[in-house]
């Protein structure tokens, strides 16, 4: 196959689930340029109704539940749910078997913020089987990550009746998708269902004489019905309100968060995939499948935010 690359990014066409317009322009770029045109005070002020919506009577009651890393995105969303827009939120980590030691520093300093956190840890078997067959089926080995991330969240909400979930940024909103998924404000169980990162497998299709139901309880979703009964809201904080890691790193470094000291462990970032060593790989596997790794993601971010023309990206 020929890599066909977008004429204003340096995306190619063999990112999964980016397509090249007649213009040679990729749908993250599309996508790019309607956010200009967003009214952005319109929509902070839907925001805000959605949280005065939520906002529990009694100050102690939790309001919201925030899935967090410890990452910069993840300590920018408690700031502005906690400290700008005044919300109680639960904080819940996903406890990934490859956390690195600046994972957990930077992971005690958004606790600082002030807030509630449960750093969950599933049942390693079942996390390990998966890494396996999931890497030896598809080259992934954070397949179990993605799948852990979406399905642990809304299991929570349903145990604790807290229908509302801010989540960060649409990932097809920043980095490319069809119009539909790119215009999403919340997080569907069919967005979920159908995200390729999964490779068309939901965790039940993971059980097997190898891996038993047991094991990955914490991946199998709860009913949509039952869901439904609670109100369950799933939103994207970057939907409503402008969206940059950059700008998001420097907020997290007033809270303590610690880029890292050596430079960027991949990419242009020394900011980002900090946290798990898993996601490293996950990159590194993307240059043998696709033709192009996570320099080619964030030079292409920073193009979109005006950091870089083209020719300094390539």
């Amino acid at each position: 196959m020929n890599l066909k690359y977008c004429n204003i990014c340096v995306s190619p066409s063999t990112r999964p689930g980016l397509n090249l317009n007649s213009d040679g322009i990729c749908t993250a770029c599309e996508t790019a340029s309607k956010k200009k045109q967003i009214d952005w005070v319109l929509r902070r002020k839907h925001l805000e109704s959605i949280f005065d919506r939520h906002r529990r009577v009694r100050d102690y009651d939790y309001d919201c539940i925030v899935p967090v890393s410890g990452g910069k995105d993840s300590i920018y969303q408690v700031h502005m749910v906690k400290n700008v827009f005044n919300m109680n939120p639960l904080c819940i980590t996903w406890r990934t078997l490859a956390r690195t030691q600046r994972g957990e520093e930077n992971l005690t300093a958004l606790k600082k913020i002030g807030v509630d956190h449960i750093d969950f840890s599933p049942n390693p078997d079942g996390i390990n089987k998966i890494t396996v067959k999931a890497f030896e089926d598809y080259g992934d080995s954070s397949l179990i990550d993605h799948l852990a991330i979406y399905n642990v969240i809304p299991n929570f909400a349903l145990r604790f009746n807290l229908p509302l979930v801010i989540w960060g940024e649409n990932p097809y909103m920043e980095y490319g998708g069809d119009e539909t998924n790119s215009n999403l404000d919340q997080q569907s169980s069919k967005f979920v269902r159908e995200h390729h990162i999964f490779k068309g497998k939901e965790a039940v299709n993971w059980i097997s004489d190898y891996i038993a139901r047991r094991e990955i309880n914490s991946y199998i979703p709860p009913d949509d019905t039952a869901l439904e009964k609670i109100g369950y809201e799933p939103i994207y904080l970057g939907f409503y309100i402008p969206w940059d890691a950059k700008k998001n790193k420097e907020i997290a470094i007033k809270y303590g968060f610690k880029p890292r000291e050596n430079g960027p462990i991949m990419g242009l970032y020394d900011y980002a995939d900090l946290d798990c060593m898993n996601i490293v790989i996950h990159h590194y596997f993307k240059w043998l499948k696709f033709g192009f790794n996570r320099i080619t993601d964030n030079a292409s971010n920073e193009i979109r935010k005006g950091r870089l023309n083209r020719t300094e990206a390539i």
